[in-house]
């Protein structure tokens, strides 16, 4: 069900939802949300992600823009015990390449992030990649 309710904000960069939503939504501590942000048009969209517990790893990959390249990269990541809880992919330009960014949980993978970008590396359509652990570098 949509909600629409006005907040006031009481300090620079915080917004409180009332309890009875936050509840609703997940809004718990430790919880993990992925913030959207058009500044052209001064919207927000906040997507709960995860719930406390998980260890998060963001993957940043330029592949070759052709069929079955998603299905090796999650297919890879499916064998190691790492679970998709976000991804976006988008075409670069007519250059035959697109760009995907996924946000993963590893709290149940045996394998180190420095495995898993050798690993992701070794997938012949991957150009590029970078894993990035999200508890150590923005949260």
């Amino acid at each position: 069900m949509r909600e629409y309710f006005i907040v006031k904000i009481k300090e620079d960069g915080k917004i409180e939802i009332p309890l009875e939503f936050a509840y609703e939504l997940g809004l718990i501590k430790g919880a993990y949300f992925l913030v959207e942000v058009d500044t052209d048009i001064k919207e927000m969209h906040v997507e709960r992600v995860a719930l406390p517990g998980k260890k998060l790893v963001e993957i940043e990959m330029v592949v070759e823009d052709k069929p079955g390249v998603l299905a090796k990269v999650s297919g890879l990541l499916g064998r190691f015990g790492i679970n998709i809880l976000f991804n976006e992919a988008e075409e670069l330009e007519s250059l035959g390449l697109s760009a995907i960014v996924a946000i993963v949980d590893v709290s149940e993978s045996k394998i180190s992030t420095k495995e898993l970008e050798d690993k992701l590396k070794e997938i012949e359509e991957v150009r590029e990649v970078k894993v990035i652990e999200l508890e150590s570098s923005r949260l």
